[in-house]
């Protein structure tokens, strides 16, 4: 099961990389750069949480893929391209990370 969650962790630091990827080379290129490696960077995202999905479910899975990477994102883009981080965007992302305990939780008990 530490696997599967070492899969999702990789999942979603690959799609931290390839949304990060396309704005950071599209200020320094053309934009093609950028669209190529977010291009690898989603489709490794993809395989890994393919991989992890096999002993997570799905639910859970995806939620947190795209809720901690949500939130990673945002938090990447505050510190690397200096973009706003207003309270109602920290209000957003709390409730974003509210509901993956959440929902975490929920599963986690209904196999009981």
């Amino acid at each position: 099961m530490l696997r599967s969650w070492l899969f999702l962790l990789a999942a979603i630091l690959s799609e931290i990389a390839g949304t990060t990827s396309l704005k950071a080379f599209d200020d320094i290129h053309s934009g093609q750069t950028g669209m190529i490696a977010t291009s690898i960077f989603i489709a490794l995202s993809y395989f890994l949480l393919s991989k992890a999905v096999l002993r997570i479910p799905l639910g859970v899975a995806y939620t947190c893929w795209e809720g901690v990477g949500l939130a990673l994102v945002a938090a990447t883009s505050f510190f690397l391209f200096n973009e706003p981080m207003p309270p109602l965007k920290l209000i957003g992302i709390a409730c974003v990370m509210t509901g993956l305990v959440w929902l975490h939780h929920v599963m986690r008990h209904s196999n009981d």
